[in-house]
């Protein structure tokens, strides 16, 4: 049937009837934006232009919803708000708020769809100064036009104020709803719960008048992410209890509940959880997999963790093998870790940076410098891959753990970014290992800098120099300038003091930083009184 001897209710249906899986749906829409033209009705009325603006839109058409629009002699209402929405959906936020700001030029007054597409678009614009200028101008729009804010609206600010971390407002919105969803509670706990206040989430989970299978996601996310699994299992067992709960937990429940078993050590727990999982049939298409395998390997079972994975490789996707390298790292298990990396890549799945960091670890663990080396230095050329951060750190962790410090420390000073507190405190971990009081120095002063509350790289460096204080006066180790004050002759066990005078060593290099180290050290009882004298610290 020839499209203009269609009504426009039927024109209606047969535009919107188009969809990205059919083939050829975008020429149909051409085909149907020529007939229209042609015949002198596309501008006839609101309608028609605007369903055919939100079907190309929909079919990935972006430009030609935008050279429709710009045609329109008047856009409606409707049709700035579609196409606004269809900016924002494209992932172009700034020009969706354009299309809003020149309604608000033209004189046209949004209704709240129109503030809800608008709102949303202010979550894309960029940074969150950026976000929140937009978000509040739409805000003050509503507040002094007397526009009444819908559930839909409402939620919107408080996502809005919550992402650009001022909670408060955003809690004044959820409180001065008259009417509220259970998306407008779960959006209220999600602010919360990404701002890390999870208590105040838990008594907004406590007050919700019905609770969803989102909302109990939410909370127990929330604690897992906080680092309280066990409280996340707590409130898991409490979804899972039919006396208490008509809830019934879904996929991202029990990927989250996983991730709690592998952060509180559970393996038990783990187990009774992948037993639910297999009863409920809720790992058929194998998305649990990766869940299971890092549970499994982070409590310990590695054996377990490989189970899963050699049960169905049909559904191994890049993150399953990516969780079954790294698990092999992490137990040590360096031969199967690239065992299983060459099998990966064997079956066409390319790695990604996360993946390699795994692969580096697990040379790290196994000791494997050269291999480990070869794979970082084939990064860009072999993976296209630029190295991050965490593989450098797995390198200086790699160098670090076979004495190779002087190639760390250069590795640190030419790396393309600014090493942070983790980069050193591996070398410093090395340089403990390996007694290199120089290197020692230098990077327990670079993580002081770094994290100048932390007292562990002090407690380190007191260590470091505490072992060479021990060698200078142990004649086992050949130093050439005994202590003076100990009984000298034929080594027969450890040194005995002789009471009462000590005479050191003459000192080679005296360092102020080191003697504030020891003072915190002996303040918090971690050393003996005597070791604050700064007579007596030496730096070989």
């Amino acid at each position: 049937m020839h499209p203009l001897t269609l009504s426009s209710a039927g024109l209606l249906r047969l535009i919107k009837s188009l969809s990205p899986a059919q083939a050829g749906a975008h020429l149909s829409a051409s085909a149907i934006h020529c007939l229209l033209f042609k015949a002198g009705i596309l501008h006839a009325g609101v309608h028609l232009p605007t369903a055919l603006l939100s079907a190309y839109a929909a079919l990935g058409r972006l430009r030609d919803a935008r050279d429709l629009f710009d045609e329109m002699p008047e856009p409606s209402l409707v049709t700035r708000t579609a196409m606004a929405r269809a900016h924002a959906a494209s992932g172009q936020a700034s020009h969706a708020l354009a299309v809003f700001r020149d309604m608000l030029l033209d004189g046209v007054l949004p209704d709240n769809v129109a503030l809800s597409v608008a709102l949303a678009a202010c979550h894309g614009v960029g940074s969150l100064s950026a976000a929140r200028k937009p978000g509040k101008m739409v805000h003050a729009l509503i507040v002094t036009s007397g526009i009444v804010p819908d559930v839909f609206v409402s939620t919107e600010l408080i996502r809005v104020y919550g992402e650009c971390s001022d909670l408060s407002t955003s809690r004044r919105v959820f409180d001065e709803m008259p009417v509220r969803s259970a998306i407008s509670w779960n959006a209220m706990m999600h602010q919360y719960v990404r701002h890390g206040n999870v208590d105040a989430a838990y008594d907004l989970f406590l007050a919700m008048p019905r609770r969803d299978v989102v909302s109990w996601n939410t909370v127990i996310a929330g604690y897992c992410v906080a680092g309280r699994c066990r409280e996340a299992l707590g409130l898991f067992r409490q979804m899972v209890s039919p006396s208490s709960c008509p809830v019934h937990p879904n996929g991202p429940t029990m990927g989250t509940v996983l991730t709690a078993c592998a952060g509180a050590g559970g393996l038990e727990t783990g187990i009774w959880v992948h037993a639910y999982i297999d009863k409920n049939r809720m790992n058929d298409d194998g998305s649990l997999d990766r869940s299971l395998i890092d549970m499994y390997a982070k409590c310990g079972s590695i054996d377990k963790a490989l189970q899963v994975f050699e049960k169905a490789p049909e559904k191994r996707d890049l993150y399953s093998w990516t969780t079954v390298i790294c698990g092999l790292a992490m137990h040590g298990r360096a031969a199967d870790a690239l065992r299983m990396f060459q099998m990966m890549q064997d079956n066409g799945i390319q790695p990604d940076d996360v993946t390699l960091v795994g692969v580096l670890n697990a040379c790290a663990h196994g000791g494997l410098v050269d291999e480990g080396l070869q794979y970082f230095h084939s990064m860009e050329k072999r993976y296209a891959i630029a190295p991050k951060i965490e593989h450098y750190g797995c390198m200086i962790d790699l160098l670090g753990r076979v004495g190779r410090l002087q190639e760390a420390y250069i590795m640190i000073k030419t790396m393309p970014m600014k090493p942070n507190e983790v980069i050193w405190g591996a070398l410093l971990s090395a340089c403990k290992v390996h007694s290199n009081v120089e290197l020692g120095e230098v990077a327990a002063a670079e993580v002081g800098k770094l994290d100048p509350g932390d007292p562990w790289a002090r407690v380190m460096l007191s260590s470091i120099l505490e072992e060479e204080k021990k060698k200078m006066s142990d004649p086992k180790y050949g130093y050439p300038y005994p202590a003076q004050g100990y009984y000298q002759g034929p080594y027969q066990g450890p040194p005995v003091m002789a009471p009462p005078q000590y005479a050191a060593p003459p000192p080679r290099r005296q360092t102020g930083f080191l003697e504030g180290c020891l003072a915190a050290l002996c303040c918090c009882c971690l050393v003996d009184e005597c070791c604050c004298d700064p007579s007596i610290l030496f730096i070989s």
